[in-house]
């Protein structure tokens, strides 16, 4: 199932479409929805993640999401009417893709985008390190939409979940999903996302949280993005 209707030219903010398109909220912080198609515009509420919102228009627009120097996420305004509220999305927040909701600790709902299980495998290989051989092995589990790969090095090991279909933002607001990471204090429970570092050539990099040393989206030759984590305990 591919991504539909997010991935319109970037242009004027003056122009439009009119077809509807339903789409579900991807941030797991949720969609903030807007008075006016602008980003400064007065924020009205935000909307949960997995919400369903049907789009009465699409307006084109040049705004992007700031996540960092060499990062940002492009996107139109979706103007929603009488269903969460009337006021308009940026549409880096959605995505057409229908999310199973996954509760994971009191009260913290994560969307689960890899749909169902279609194969599992285990792969094993002989690498060396220091000129001494060792075996590395590799569980691979294809799900409909994320291909997911687990290798074990003995002292540390490795994450990657490719995605078939998805676009850059939906694949960055899946970074804090797979390995979530929480915050308790007095202001409430609230899952982690980790720090943009910087961009390099196809990759994106960010801090590691707890044992996670390294984090990176990265966009393949086949222009797919995977997510790829180094966790040594």
């Amino acid at each position: 199932m591919k991504s539909a209707g997010l991935e319109m030219t970037i242009g004027n903010s003056s122009k439009e479409k009119s077809e509807k398109i339903t789409f579900f909220v991807i941030n797991i912080y949720g969609a903030q929805l807007y008075e006016k198609p602008a980003l400064d515009s007065k924020l009205i509420k935000r909307i949960s993640v997995g919400e369903k919102i049907v789009a009465e228009h699409i307006l084109e627009t040049k705004q992007s999401i700031h996540i960092g120097e060499g990062f940002q996420l492009p996107g139109h305004f979706v103007e929603v009417k009488n269903q969460v509220g009337s006021g308009f999305i940026h549409s880096s927040d959605l995505t057409t893709f229908r999310p199973r909701l996954e509760p994971i600790y009191n009260g913290i709902i994560i969307p689960d985008f890899k749909g169902k299980l279609i194969h599992k495998s285990t792969d094993k290989r002989i690498e060396k390190f220091n000129d001494k051989p060792f075996e590395v092995e590799e569980d691979i589990t294809t799900y409909e939409n994320v291909i997911h790969t687990y290798t074990d090095f003995n002292d540390c090991f490795e994450n990657t979940y490719l995605y078939r279909y998805m676009t850059l933002h939906e694949v960055y607001h899946q970074l804090p999903v797979h390995d979530p990471k929480i915050d308790v204090n007095s202001k409430g429970n609230f899952i982690l996302m980790p720090e943009f570092i910087e961009k390099k050539d196809n990759q994106y990099i960010f801090k590691g949280i707890g044992i996670t040393r390294s984090i990176a989206i990265i966009e393949n030759e086949d222009g797919q993005f995977l997510i790829t984590s180094l966790d040594c305990p």
